[in-house]
């Protein structure tokens, strides 16, 4: 049976690990502030569906798309690790990676219909890292059953985020800012691993007599 649970669950946990929706509570708790209950609804749907929307076409495309531009699966390997460690390191310090969203954006006014989709969604919580993930695990994928796998628990994941931004003020208010900060560096603990394996599988892959060596 080609069906690799383990390799669909280390995907669900690796791509929730990287969107981190309770990381993303301050700042959305900023950004809409002076919204109504019923447009905070509106917004975290289309955020929800958003995300949905990305990384499913990372996971479906990403590989023709690398292919298009002449990029190895090796060396996108590399550089998303290097990118994942290096949000991973912010995540481990409680902070907002800049390749997630920046100052300027946070500030930035969009109406209902748009902040849901950016920054919220992008590049806020579906950021490169998000992105690069899913095209490095469809990678492994080799049936439909695990693409078929993969695409539920992203639409399960989507649910969740939409659910949890929806009730961001109250998960805020009980967590508080250091609930948020350890969950954050949980996280960011985790992303760190995945960033380590994803750097060291492409190495492997560029000088695949590393595989054989023995230290």
């Amino acid at each position: 049976m080609d069906f690799s649970l383990s390799d669909t669950l280390k995907f669900g946990i690796s791509i929730f690990s990287v969107l981190n929706p309770l990381g993303a509570i301050p700042v959305f708790l900023t950004l809409t502030k002076n919204n109504s209950d019923q447009e905070i609804k509106k917004i975290s749907t289309t955020c929800g569906l958003t995300i949905f929307i990305t990384i499913t076409v990372g996971l479906l495309f990403g590989g023709q798309i690398l292919n298009f531009f002449g990029i190895s699966i090796a060396s996108f390997r590399i550089g998303g690790g290097i990118l994942i460690g290096t949000m991973a390191l912010n995540m481990l310090s409680a902070k907002q990676h800049t390749s997630k969203i920046n100052q300027d954006e946070i500030e930035a006014k969009s109406d209902v219909d748009e902040v849901g989709i950016v920054p919220l969604a992008i590049p806020l919580i579906a950021g490169p890292g998000s992105i690069s993930t899913s095209i490095i695990a469809a990678e492994k994928f080799n049936s439909f059953s695990q693409y078929a796998a993969s695409i539920v628990i992203v639409i399960l994941i989507s649910l969740s985020i939409k659910y949890i931004l929806r009730s961001a003020r109250t998960i805020g208010a009980k967590m508080g800012t250091i609930g948020l900060n350890v969950m954050t560096r949980i996280m960011g603990l985790i992303l760190m691993a995945l960033a380590i394996e994803f750097i060291s599988g492409g190495i492997k892959q560029i000088f695949p007599f590393l595989s054989q060596a023995h230290f």
